[in-house]
């Protein structure tokens, strides 16, 4: 999640990325926020591509909410009306974002890098990994859902305490399940960056 707290900095980024958008860029910028983790974390920078016109099932897309600019995972689609409507969701947020239009699509995450000046993997943004990723997401958040539903038949005190136990528990469930994915590609590029010495 790209949190700006100055609304003139969010005026201005906002603006760069649409301009960003309509001159279809393809740049990196850095985000800021947990709702990603651990795929994203505070030193990975995103290849974003201003205006992509495909938006997938997994992939990571940019979009305001709010007073923010939001990078999160579509883990589910719709048709209305002839229009295409994404439901995104962060992997580490326990439930998902507001429904947005296809229109409302600024970019698309096309890759990522840990730090500036490192080697960029799109494990997460593109193909299976990604939809596996959103199938895992999707499942995660109807369990966040489930466990809402049944902390909001519990008495008063105790209803308060298991929802506000909701969210930190649903982060530590998306590190349990996506880290051990993170190894696996980072091991995977390993023995094959070995295999080719």
């Amino acid at each position: 999640m790209i949190d700006l707290t100055r609304r003139w900095q969010h005026q201005a980024r906002r603006m760069t990325f649409e301009d960003y958008r309509r001159r279809q860029v393809t740049t990196w910028i850095a985000p800021r926020g947990t709702s990603m983790r651990p795929l994203i974390g505070s030193a990975t920078w995103l290849q974003v591509e201003f205006g992509a016109t495909s938006v997938d099932i997994g992939d990571i897309i940019l979009f305001p909410l709010g007073d923010m600019l939001v990078a999160h995972r579509v883990v589910a689609q719709r048709q209305r009306t002839g229009q295409t409507i994404l439901i995104p969701k962060g992997d580490a947020e326990p439930f998902c974002d507001p429904r947005i239009p296809l229109c409302d699509v600024i970019g698309v995450v096309r890759a990522l890098r840990q730090g500036r000046n490192t080697e960029s993997d799109s494990f997460g943004c593109t193909g299976a990994s990604a939809r596996l990723m959103a199938r895992i997401s999707r499942l995660h958040g109807r369990a966040a859902n489930a466990a809402r539903r049944m902390a909001n038949g519990l008495p008063g005190p105790l209803r308060r305490i298991a929802l506000d136990a909701i969210p930190p528990l649903a982060r530590v469930a998306a590190r349990i399940v996506f880290t051990p994915l993170l190894w696996a590609d980072r091991l995977s590029r390993r023995q094959f960056a070995k295999g080719r010495r």
